[in-house]
């Protein structure tokens, strides 16, 4: 599918979205190629070996998981680099459930937003509706990259809400639930020239 170029071989298990248990983060994702040194056939195999990485297992034995019981898939993407912005959205409106909206969490470039390395500190803000109906956003903290001003841009924003409400809208008619009871977890990057949002992977958000 992806010919030569550089594709990431990412890890999706069956024990992380259970009803009392969220896994994101815990397993790894590898760069590979269709030949050579990193061929993918060879580098999978880092990806199926992720279910035993120390974090993970410990995480599970706390939360009672069979670590016989994990089964890991690979989904194959196309890399992205030189991103400008990644980041994770559910949607809804965690930060104050009681006003409708989407809750963002956004770092600069390609520092991980749920594991980063140095401490670094992603920008939180929530996007939803003004008196007039138009999107605005509420701010929680910024980006300890970019302290000063936002991440994202108006029109990167609306472009960002427009994509993940026709994936919910989309999701919550597969899974046959009622839209306003439903939340996806999906992961965007900012990408491309001129950068466009790019939705990434999204899987049902589990409450605990």
């Amino acid at each position: 599918i992806f010919g030569s170029a550089k594709v990431r071989l990412r890890s999706s298990t069956n024990a992380e979205d259970l009803p009392d248990f969220s896994g994101a983060g815990l397993y790894s994702s590898f760069s590979a190629y269709a030949s050579g040194e990193r061929a993918a056939s060879s580098v999978i195999r880092k990806t199926w070996a992720s279910v035993w990485n120390r974090a993970a297992f410990e995480e599970r034995a706390f939360w009672n998981v069979d670590h016989m019981a994990v089964k890991m898939g690979v989904a194959v993407n196309i890399a992205f680099s030189d991103e400008a912005a990644n980041g994770v959205l559910i949607t809804q409106n965690i930060a104050d459930p009681a006003v409708e909206g989407m809750y963002v969490n956004v770092q600069l470039g390609e520092i991980s937003v749920t594991n980063p390395t140095g401490g670094a500190l992603p920008e939180i803000f929530s996007i939803i509706y003004g008196p007039g109906g138009e999107l605005q956003t509420a701010v929680l903290r910024y980006s300890s990259l970019s302290p000063d001003a936002p991440i994202l841009n108006a029109a990167q924003i609306q472009e960002l809400h427009q994509a993940c409400s026709a994936a919910h809208a989309h999701f919550a008619n597969l899974y046959r639930k009622d839209p306003a009871a439903f939340a996806l977890d999906i992961e965007f990057k900012l990408w491309g020239t001129p950068a466009r949002i790019y939705l990434k992977q999204a899987r049902p958000y589990v409450d605990r």
